[in-house]
């Protein structure tokens, strides 16, 4: 999922996407909501592509108990991250794609989000990517519109908000 801050004036990786000029950041979050990984693009950036990257920065630690053995990690995602080949991708890595898919070229044969999430008792849980998002804008208010020109201070400062974020919740 992606977060759309503004940037008036302008600098590296800023592009006009379909919300107008500006960065898209992408957050990777636990169950709760928590974030896990964070990355930005311009704003005509693939989010199919930052899929991998943000998988990339996380380690999945299953349990050695028999039950959760045989569980498989849920990643919820929006349309925009959409595709057959990142779907496989996920697949391969024991990670159950519950993407929507878009309705360009849709088939008959493909089922839909209700009937993939009765089918495999999953429900969905993408609002809490929403409020971790509404959390690091309401924090972190440098987010909120994108005044740096340089994409790697643009990054440091998104990292660094990830990094305050959890120092906050581990030393409660």
């Amino acid at each position: 999922m992606g977060l759309f801050p503004p940037a008036p004036g302008g600098g590296e990786e800023i592009a006009h996407g379909y919300k107008g000029k500006g960065s898209l950041i992408h957050l990777l979050t636990d169950y709760n909501g928590n974030p896990l990984a964070i990355t930005t693009t311009s704003a005509k950036g693939d989010e199919r592509k930052e899929v991998i990257k943000l998988l990339d920065k996380v380690k999945f630690i299953k349990d050695k108990n028999e039950l959760h053995e045989r569980a498989m990690i849920i990643l919820e995602a929006d349309k925009g991250y959409d595709s057959g080949r990142i779907r496989q991708i996920l697949l391969d890595h024991g990670i159950f794609p519950f993407i929507p898919w878009r309705k360009i070229g849709k088939s008959e044969d493909r089922p839909s989000r209700e009937e993939v999430s009765l089918f495999f008792a999953v429900k969905s849980v993408r609002w809490k990517v929403e409020r971790s998002f509404s959390w690091l804008k309401r924090k972190y208010r440098r987010l909120m519109i994108r005044w740096e020109r340089l994409s790697r201070s643009w990054n440091a400062l998104a990292t660094l908000a990830l990094i305050h974020f959890w120092q906050n919740i581990l030393s409660r």
